[in-house]
C-alpha cells in the first residue's frame, strides 16, 4: 500500500535520509517549547490542545486520500499498542519528565533510544548489521555521555535524577512504538499510522484531562502560539520520522536520533539559556562522527575516510577488527 509521500522518494533514498534529519531537528526544538508551556498549562491541558490541533491536521485526509483504508482485525491489537505508546504514555512521560531536568538533559537521554531501538530491531525484526554500525552506535554514545557529564547543573532542573528517568520510561515508549508501527507498515502508510496515533492521543489526553479538571477550556496565555507550533510539528515529524522508518533499516535511521541531543542542548541554549560549553560542543562532533560510520557499510571505504581525520589511528584499528 502507497503512501502519499511515496512519489517523492527516488533509488538513493535521499528523501528518507532527508526526512529523518529534518524530523530529529523539529523534534529538538519541540523540548524546549514543551518547557516553556508547563509554565502555563497542566501535562493534560497542553496534550489535550496539542493532540486537538494535530488531529485537526490530519482528520481531512480521513475523508479524501485514506478514505478506503480498512483496519484488519489482526491489526488491532498492535495499532492499540502502538497509539498506547506513543503519543499516550510517551508525551505523558516526557511532559512530566520536563518539569524535573532541563530539556537539553532530556535530549541526551534520549540519545539511549537508537541503543534500544537496534537492539530491538534485532530481536523482534530480525535485522542483521554490520560491526562497522557497533563502532558507529559506541562513538555516538560516547559522544552523549561526553555531552552529557559536561552540562552545567542549573536551577532549570530540580530533580534531575527523577526527570531523566521519565524520559528513559519515555524513550523506552517510543522504541516500542518504532518497532510496531515498522511492523504494521508493510500494510498501512506512514502518514496513516501518524493520524490515527494523533487522534487516539487526543482521546487519552481529553479523557486525562476531564478527570484533571472536569472541563475542556482553553486558556489563553502568551504559550498558546507555542502549544500551535508543537501541533503542527507533531503531525509533520510523525510523517516524516514514520517515513524514515518505512523506508530504512534501523541500523540506518536509528544513529540520526544521536542528533537530537544536539539540537535539544543547542534549542535549549538558545532560547531558554540553558549551557552550551566547548566541551558539549566537542562531544556533539562525536555524535555526528558515529552518525557517519553508521551509514557506511563498507569497511575499506570507512578506514580511508579515518585515515584523512587526524588523530584516527585508534579509530583505524577498531575498525579493522
Amino acid at each position: 500500500m502507497k503512501d502519499f509521500l511515496s512519489k517523492y522518494t527516488n533509488s538513493n533514498e535521499l528523501f528518507a535520509y532527508l526526512s529523518i534529519t529534518i524530523a530529529v531537528i523539529l523534534y529538538g526544538t519541540t523540548l524546549g517549547a514543551t518547557k516553556i508551556c508547563m509554565n502555563y498549562y497542566t501535562t493534560a491541558q497542553l496534550m489535550t490542545l496539542r493532540m486537538l490541533i494535530s488531529s485537526i491536521l490530519f482528520i481531512p485526509f480521513i475523508f479524501t486520500v485514506y478514505k478506503n483504508i480498512k483496519i484488519e482485525k489482526r491489526d488491532i491489537k498492535l495499532i492499540l499498542l502502538m497509539m498506547l505508546c506513543e503519543p499516550c504514555l510517551y508525551f505523558l512521560f516526557e511532559t512530566n519528565a520536563l518539569k524535573y531536568t532541563t530539556s537539553g538533559q532530556a535530549g541526551i537521554v534520549n540519545s539511549l533510544e537508537p541503543v534500544l531501538l537496534v537492539i530491538g530491531a534485532r530481536i523482534v525484526l530480525k535485522e542483521k548489521f554490520v560491526k562497522i554500525v557497533y563502532l558507529g552506535l559506541f562513538i555516538s554514545i560516547l559522544g552523549s555521555v561526553l555531552l552529557s557529564i559536561s552540562s552545567d547543573v542549573t536551577e532549570m532542573a530540580p530533580r534531575p535524577l527523577l526527570g531523566n528517568f521519565l524520559e528513559f520510561m519515555a524513550i523506552v515508549m517510543t522504541d516500542t512504538c518504532v518497532i510496531t508501527t515498522k511492523y504494521l507498515m508493510d500494510r498501512y502508510p506512514p502518514f496513516f499510522l501518524a493520524g490515527i496515533s494523533v487522534i487516539g492521543g487526543l482521546f487519552f489526553f481529553a479523557g486525562l484531562n476531564l478527570f484533571e479538571n472536569g472541563s475542556f477550556t482553553i486558556v489563553l496565555n502568551p504559550s498558546l502560539f507555542l502549544v500551535i507550533y508543537l501541533g503542527i510539528l507533531t503531525v509533520v515529524a510523525y510523517a516524516l520520522y514514520n517515513f524514515a522508518i518505512c523506508t530504512l533499516p534501523a541500523s540506518k535511521f536509528s544513529p540520526f536520533i544521536f542528533m537530537l541531543p544536539v539540537t535539544a542542548v543547542f534549542f535549549g541554549w538558545f532560547f531558554l539559556g540553558e549551557t552550551f560549553n566547548l566541551k558539549q560542543f566537542a562531544a556533539c562532533i562525536l555524535v555526528f562522527i558515529g552518525i557517519l560510520i553508521c551509514q557506511i557499510n563498507n569497511k575499506k571505504k570507512l578506514i580511508s575516510i579515518l585515515k584523512k581525520i587526524p588523530f584516527s589511528n585508534k579509530l583505524i584499528f577498531t575498525a579493522k577488527k
